[in-house]
């Protein structure tokens, strides 16, 4: 089974968080309990552990970059067999993260004649993940 891991909440007030940096390498052994990343909150540094056993597969979201609390950061795939996998999984995160422009682009011309439109645009967001992808093929 492949899981993410997901960018905790480690205060109330936190909404992102920054990788300050990888305990584990894609494709190192993870043991429940084991500090897998190390995160800047608002508050503090803090150690991530990992609930499940495993192997980390591919890392999402590099030291020195920043997520949103529940994005996910990484993928682990409970053998090794399955690091394939979760790389091709995390290769299709990649392709639906880029067309996420093109269609927020697409929906804004086809609501732009409208003059009282009121709503903020929503493509930062998906720029954001626009760029963690082009970074995950980098990696790849």
């Amino acid at each position: 089974m492949i899981r993410e891991v997901f960018m905790p909440a480690l205060s109330s007030t936190m909404t992102e968080g920054k990788i300050v940096s990888w305990a584990k390498s894609a494709g190192d052994k993870v043991e429940k309990g084991e500090t897998v990343v190390v995160v800047e909150s608002d508050k503090a540094d803090m150690d991530v552990e990992s609930f499940y056993e495993g192997y980390l597969a591919i890392i999402l979201t590099e030291a020195g970059e920043m997520a949103k609390v529940n994005d996910a950061i990484a993928f682990l795939a409970d053998t090794e067999a399955e690091i394939e996998e979760a790389k091709q999984k995390a290769a299709a995160l990649t392709k639906v993260a880029a067309s996420a422009p093109a269609a927020a682009t697409a929906a804004a011309a086809v609501s732009a004649p409208v003059a009282t439109q009121t709503s903020a645009p929503v493509a930062a967001p998906a720029a954001t993940q626009m760029v963690r992808a082009v970074r995950l093929l980098v990696a790849l």
